[in-house]
């Protein structure tokens, strides 16, 4: 039954259902989403400080690097067609990772699907803003994007993520994974090929840095963000 329970628990997860309240992710990978010792590294508001829909964070979390978008948004059917643009353009056929970038446009789309449904249901009615928080998760021996719906609390002009409820966790390939972390450190914090290079190569795991170069100046010949 335990395994039973473990498998229809995963594929929830995949799927994009709602699992139970009493159900958790494996001990083993808990650690990867939790978020209560993050390290801010870099952060910044998107699309800008005076209008914004949300944050992008550079995030060290234990031995993993994450790269964290936190959506407050009225109009969140718009910012996701935003991200599926920028997925599409910056992952062509002829890269590798092309597979995974449609699966993780999916894996929004079906999420934002599912926010919007609940989203009459809220406990604060007079807040009209959506929240969909997305990770892209590197360490040594995963890489994973997580897409939850979060409750959030401002501190300080920022949103702090004080829970999250997991939509779907997709395991997808390394070179994906680090590569969209270069390009979202392009795009939304704004940093040049040297820049984002000299911060985030100290950061990823050493295991994954055969490709470090790679996936950088492809990506980069190919960013329109």
């Amino acid at each position: 039954m335990k395994t039973r329970a473990a498998a229809a628990f995963a594929l929830a997860v995949l799927l994009g259902l709602d699992a139970s309240a009493e159900v958790t992710p494996p001990a083993k990978s808990a650690r990867l989403f939790d978020g209560a010792r993050d390290n801010v590294v870099l952060g910044a508001f998107v699309p800008s400080e005076d209008q914004p829909q949300g944050e992008v964070r550079l995030i060290r979390r234990g031995g993993a690097v994450v790269m964290q978008t936190v959506l407050y948004t009225k109009f969140l059917k718009r910012v996701v067609a935003e991200i599926r643009k920028k997925e599409l353009a910056s992952w062509p056929r002829d890269r590798e990772g092309h597979d995974d970038a449609l699966r993780y446009i999916d894996a929004v789309l079906e999420s934002r699907n599912r926010i919007q449904e609940r989203f009459p249901g809220r406990a604060n009615r007079a807040d009209r803003r959506q929240k969909m928080l997305i990770e892209f998760i590197l360490s040594g021996n995963a890489s994973l994007v997580a897409i939850s719906e979060p409750e959030l609390e401002e501190a300080n002009g920022h949103m702090r993520v004080v829970s999250k409820r997991p939509i779907v966790v997709l395991e997808l390939s390394r070179t994906y994974v680090r590569g969209d972390i270069y390009e979202i450190a392009w795009d939304a914090l704004k940093l040049g090929q040297k820049e984002s290079k000299d911060l985030l190569e100290p950061l990823l795991p050493p295991d994954s840095g055969g490709d470090a170069e790679a996936s950088g100046e492809k990506g980069q010949e190919g960013n329109t963000r």
